[in-house]
């Protein structure tokens, strides 16, 4: 490799990132040297999470592990205890989360073998070639200085349900597949497992009200391993609130779920003494408080500087162990590199996990990757006709945030809180701001406008497409270009009439028991002013209360008001009752006070619309 900051080899055939090599300079694809297209690329890996197979398989990987030494540093030189034994992060789903946890299992006890028996005897537990696995990653050096630790690995997901003894059976069930994966590599754990239908798995708890909580299965094991290994273990878990974020937008009380975790989260607290590192992980810090009250030495680094890229690619990135992916690209795609990195960052970055301004976007992970993947082949050339993929819709979207947007449960303010009380704030579930929710699910990021104010947006385009797509796609409906184009050009041109008209056309297509009323109407304006890429705001907080739109064009500003069954004159008298838009007053440009009132159909009819705008006074009103 070039002797150059930012590159250093990490691995046979790969290389990796040094984040302090190319900090605060200019970022420039020149400099960097072309790969020949006849050297084998590491493989792209979108659809693995594993950090042991990637490796073994010398597929691509960028190295992160230098963010984690500060974790991961022994606080008395040998080992035996780091300097953060507690730790919890938070990122959207898709971030990278999973390989995260693997990379970690993977630095305290290796790649262990399967031995095929139960004998204790045939159980080696410095035999998972740490070293080799870890080879020129920034982390080497510790691997080497540090003896191996026992891993239990959880994941949460695992054990959604509807009912807390749903969850807790789930939660025994996901412990006896850990305690399978223990016996296959030789540990014996005390509890005799079964053969059934030719594979080895450890018998369910007894039933009733003498069954084994699994707090107390969770505990025995690792009692096992320390005794086993000699040394301390290390609990990992994924997705932690996944059994809480799936009771959100039902009607459910989340208290009993509560109740189930809470037991099972406190022996972490418990067994402080015989645990050598903790590390959790999940999308919210919502459920943080209600969960981790006994936890009260967990180290929250979701807002911590250190660690806002240790999940994404940065642009440097792109121009170190990505760029000759990006060189295939291009030349499929007939664009110049410069052009493709453009629009990838357009469509794909904008992620900030630290201070706006200060620290440095991210692109998600998983949509790049399957992005770089299929610019290698000739998928490339649908993307001409069809624009860049939307990878993150595709894997799943987060239903909660639909249904709560439907059940009205969730305002449309964009205006965040201090910086400072968002690094430290939870989230009680019973009372959830809808702007830091969607925050934390990675459907908004932190930006500074013009004024140097926080605000909430979008991180990029593949978001505000998936977001306005999913809401719009509840109503039943697909909006076309041709009718975004339309409806952009009236408001652009101040052509109400015919907003009101185009309006009225785009949701004659929807099912009018869908149409239930304001919110309903509000949703589906909000998804389309997303999907036209105007820039504009709802639910905006003003001193004599909330507008409900607002749309910002150079010229001109469109506040809307929305009624249901009511008349357009009085969403009128109630902008101007309450002094909407006049914090633009001193900008140049028009504001236009625009009422409009959605006058219920039949069920199989979407409402009618009726409209009126006013400019500084004037009044237009407008048919119904």
């Amino acid at each position: 490799m070039p002797d150059r900051p930012g590159w250093a080899p990490a691995g046979p055939d790969e290389a990796k990132y040094n984040p302090d090599g190319l900090k605060n300079r200019e970022l420039d694809f020149t400099e960097f040297p072309i790969h020949s297209s006849t050297m084998a690329l590491p493989f792209l890996h979108p659809d693995q999470s594993e950090f042991i197979p990637i490796r073994r398989g010398r597929g691509l990987y960028v190295d992160k592990t230098g963010h984690l030494r500060k974790l991961l540093t022994p606080a008395d030189g040998h080992g035996s205890r780091l300097q953060s034994k507690y730790a919890f992060l938070a990122r959207p789903r898709r971030f990278g989360k999973t390989l995260l946890v693997s990379t970690l299992e993977a630095f305290f006890q290796g790649d262990l073998p399967r031995s095929g028996s139960s004998d204790k005897a045939s159980f080696d537990p410095n035999a998972g070639e740490r070293a080799e696995l870890f080879r020129d990653t920034a982390v080497e050096d510790l691997v080497r200085q540090t003896r191996v630790h026992p891993v239990v690995r959880l994941n949460l997901a695992m054990a959604t349900s509807d009912t807390p003894e749903r969850l807790h059976t789930r939660l025994l069930a996901h412990l006896e597949s850990v305690y399978t994966d223990w016996h296959g590599r030789g540990v014996a754990t005390g509890i005799e497992p079964q053969t059934v239908g030719g594979f080895v798995q450890f018998p369910p708890p007894p039933t009733g009200s003498a069954s084994v909580p699994a707090a107390v299965r969770l505990e025995r094991l690792l009692h096992v391993l320390e005794r086993q290994f000699k040394a301390k273990p290390v609990v990992l878990i994924d997705e932690y609130d996944a059994p809480l974020t799936h009771l959100l937008g039902r009607d459910m009380d989340p208290e009993p779920f509560i109740a189930v975790l809470r037991e099972f989260f406190g022996l972490l607290k418990h067994l402080e003494n015989h645990l050598h590192f903790v590390f959790i992980t999940g999308i919210s810090r919502f459920a943080h408080v209600n969960l981790f009250s006994a936890l009260n030495n967990l180290k929250d680094i979701s807002w911590d500087p250190g660690y806002s890229d240790l999940c994404g690619f940065t642009e440097a990135d792109l121009q170190g162990s990505l760029r000759p992916y990006l060189q295939t690209g291009a030349g499929n795609l007939g664009k110049s590199l410069d052009q493709v990195v453009r629009e990838l960052r357009d469509h794909y970055n904008g992620y900030c996990f630290g201070v706006p301004g200060l620290d440095e976007n991210v692109y998600n992970p998983y949509s790049l990757l399957n992005c770089l993947d299929d610019m290698q082949g000739a998928a490339a050339s649908r993307w001409k006709l069809f624009g860049w993929p939307n990878y993150w819709s595709e894997s799943g979207t987060p239903r909660f945030l639909v249904r709560m947007a439907r059940n009205g449960d969730l305002a449309l303010s964009r205006e965040p809180p201090p910086i400072h009380q968002l690094m430290r704030t939870t989230y009680d579930l019973n009372n959830i701001d809808y702007g830091s929710l969607m925050l934390q699910t990675g459907y908004f990021t932190l930006r500074l406008d013009q004024g140097r104010q926080l605000r909430y947006d979008y991180p990029n385009n593949e978001i505000r497409l998936t977001f306005a797509s999913s809401l719009l796609e509840d109503f039943g409906r697909y909006a076309t270009m041709d009718e975004l184009t339309g409806l952009h050009r009236a408001l652009a041109t101040e052509d109400y009439a015919d907003f009101r008209r185009r309006l009225h056309a785009f949701m004659a297509g929807m099912p009018g028991e869908k149409i239930a009323n304001e919110t309903d109407c509000h949703l589906i304006l909000h998804a389309l002013c997303q999907l036209m890429r105007v820039e504009f705001q709802s639910e905006v907080h003003q001193l004599g209360g909330r507008s409900d739109l607002e749309v910002l064009f150079s010229g001109h500003v469109c506040v809307f008001e929305f009624k249901y069954n009511s008349s357009p004159q009085a969403a009128l008298d109630q902008i101007e009752a309450r002094d909407y838009g006049r914090r633009y007053f001193a900008s140049g440009r028009r504001v236009v006070a625009v009422g409009l009132n959605f006058v219920a159909g039949s069920p199989a009819e979407p409402p009618r619309i009726e409209y009126q705008a006013r400019v500084r006074g004037l009044s237009d009103p407008g048919p119904a």
